[in-house]
């Protein structure tokens, strides 16, 4: 037997980290495609999830039930109740009426799940490139990904059909601030800031900046937990506020109303991501300020003024001269730039999310970008690429642009492993490939296929109203598993065709004189290629070429499932690929 991960025997899947994205693809993986071979890359050595900031008491701003798998499937043995019956707490936790648990025990919960998937997680890898292989057929068919054992420093290379990208945000450090010792991020403050910072009595000068969740924490511990203390609040705006938990906002978390924001205009979307933004960013949850205008207040009784908050002001620079903090801060409210001396910063100013362009050089020329330069992404998180790719390179938490506000939160996590895991299982998976579809049959089908002009699309359409559309289909069995069917569209009117969305493409045997009809299962794309588009107008009608393409649009569909029917008279025969189950 070969060992998994090799060229000759890749895994389906390969996730890069196993934080709670990640570990919900390994919960769906498991539950829709158990067949599938699935293996993690988490750096760490265990589960880790925001341990900077798993402060005693700290709570989750969503439900419990907004857990890894509980909306998708409650018969689930990894929802957060099953954990807590695991436990022995069960019967506790609903006494306590309390539906946000802290952020320590989900922690907890994200560590009791991973355990049950520690055969296929190594942890402890640092991953370094992933970069495509060419295969047999000439395309790059697959993905090698190259990791560092942390411990060891054992380079180690694995292959995959599919990599699923779940490294979670990088610490955002404004230009000109300079981490160290007294200037950390938030994403490390538990770890580093109270140990450079033992003594609580002192009178201590500390800078907070940022707006959120985080620093309204982060403002609170420290003047909770150092009693003599002063906090430089730097705030882009003009006071913090609180979210926008109201339950009609909230409803843009909802599976069914996510989805839809992928097929809304550019423009709508990014006006209802404006609208919207209060719910996520650069707020603090209401009841969580009520505590902390509370303890501001005590002070005041006490006539001591411990908060100071520098409103309508970014950080220009941060620097440790020995003695201090140097805090470079301009005020765009009339005090202009100015410094603020401090023993300590803390940076709550969020994260950047992206492709590391030195992980995947390799594999950024053949991705498809927006204006920004940003990868685009499918209904399904999968990265769009040239047809040379045929790969699959799925990203988690990347899309906020095309996939709404819950692309980096844990709200939407059940819904999109589903969508990434049933794309993944679309492909044939490990049982097609152990059970192959008899070559003559397979071939018989192919060449009816050949014989026919054109050939039906049937699909349902954006507003899932049925779309059946008969155009010439040219197939091209060097690219794809089975082979790609090829077609052009005249988009005059809207395209009437959904992206990723699931396709019946039907020769009968009427459009070539045959008595055998084939019917060829797969998903569609949508293809923007011009020259390609246009060598296919060319094929079909030289005289085709000469007009501009720009009116049209190319839709491929690569072949999962292919079977034939014999009409009356005929003994029936079919072949598969992949168990209707699974199509």
């Amino acid at each position: 037997m070969k060992d998994l991960g090799t060229r000759d025997d890749p895994y389906d899947v390969i996730g890069l980290g196993f934080g709670p994205s990640n570990i919900a693809l390994a919960i769906a993986a498991q539950e829709i495609a158990p067949d599938r071979s699935c293996l993690f890359l988490e750096r760490s050595p265990d589960v880790c999830w925001h341990e900077g900031m798993l402060i005693d008491g700290a709570r989750m701003q969503i439900s419990f039930l907004k857990d890894l798998v509980s909306l998708r499937n409650l018969a689930s043995p990894f929802t957060f109740l099953a954990y807590q019956k695991a436990k022995g707490r069960l019967e506790k936790f609903v006494n306590l009426s309390e539906f946000r648990p802290t952020r320590l025990e989900f922690q907890d919960y994200l560590r009791w799940v991973g355990s049950q998937f520690s055969g296929t997680v190594r942890y402890r890898s640092a991953v370094t490139s992933v970069s495509p292989v060419r295969g047999d057929d000439g395309t790059l068919s697959l993905l090698r990904v190259t990791a560092t054992d942390t411990a060891t420093g054992e380079v180690v290379e694995y292959h995959a059909r599919n990599v699923v990208h779940g490294l979670g945000g990088l610490p955002k450090v404004p230009t000109g601030v300079t981490t160290g010792p007294s200037v950390v991020h938030s994403s490390a403050f538990l770890s580093k800031f109270p140990g450079a910072f033992t003594d609580h009595d002192r009178d201590w000068e500390f800078a907070v900046a940022g707006d959120g969740q985080s620093a309204g924490e982060i403002t609170h511990y420290l003047l909770d937990r150092y009693r003599n203390s002063r906090v430089h609040l730097v705030l882009p705006g003009y006071s913090l506020s609180a979210t926008d938990n109201n339950p009609f906002a909230n409803e843009q978390f909802f599976e069914a109303n996510a989805d839809a924001f992928y097929f809304r205009s550019e423009e709508n979307r990014r006006d209802y991501g404006a609208r919207l933004r209060g719910t996520n960013y650069a707020v603090v949850e209401a009841g969580f300020l009520d505590d902390l205008y509370r303890l501001v207040y005590a002070d005041e009784v006490r006539g001591r003024t411990r908060l100071v908050v520098h409103d309508g002001c970014r950080l220009t620079s941060a620097d440790s001269d020995g003695t201090g903090v140097r805090v470079g801060v301009f005020s765009r409210f009339g005090a202009g730039a100015h410094e603020l001396r401090t023993d300590g910063l803390v940076l709550a100013t969020g994260y950047r999310r992206d492709l590391d362009t030195e992980m995947y050089r390799d594999v950024l020329p053949y991705l498809e970008t927006d204006d920004r330069g940003r990868p685009v992404v499918s209904q399904d998180h999968r990265a769009r690429s040239t047809a040379e790719l045929t790969c699959g390179l799925y990203l988690q938490g990347l899309s906020e642009a095309t996939h709404g506000l819950g692309e980096t939160l844990l709200s939407l996590l059940p819904f999109r492993s589903k969508q990434i895991i049933t794309a993944i299982a679309k492909d044939g998976g490990s049982m097609a490939r152990a059970f192959p579809a008899a070559q003559d049959d397979f071939e018989a089908l192919v060449a009816q296929i050949r014989r026919c002009d054109s050939g039906t699309v049937i699909s349902a359409g954006p507003s899932e109203f049925p779309v059946a559309i008969r155009l010439p289909l040219t197939l091209e069995r060097n690219r794809g598993r089975q082979g790609v069917l090829f077609g052009v569209l005249d988009r005059t009117d809207a395209v009437p065709l959904t992206d990723g969305g699931k396709v019946l493409a039907v020769f009968d045997p009427a459009s070539a004189g045959q008595p055998m009809s084939v019917n060829v299962r797969g998903h569609v794309r949508l293809v923007s290629d011009r020259e390609r588009i246009a060598g296919h107008l060319a094929r079909l009608d030289p005289a085709e070429s000469a007009g501009s393409p720009d009116a049209t649009v190319g839709i491929e569909v690569e072949i999962e499932m292919l079977s034939g029917r014999v009409h009356p008279s005929r003994e029936q025969r079919a072949v598969g690929t992949e168990t209707e189950g699974q199509s």
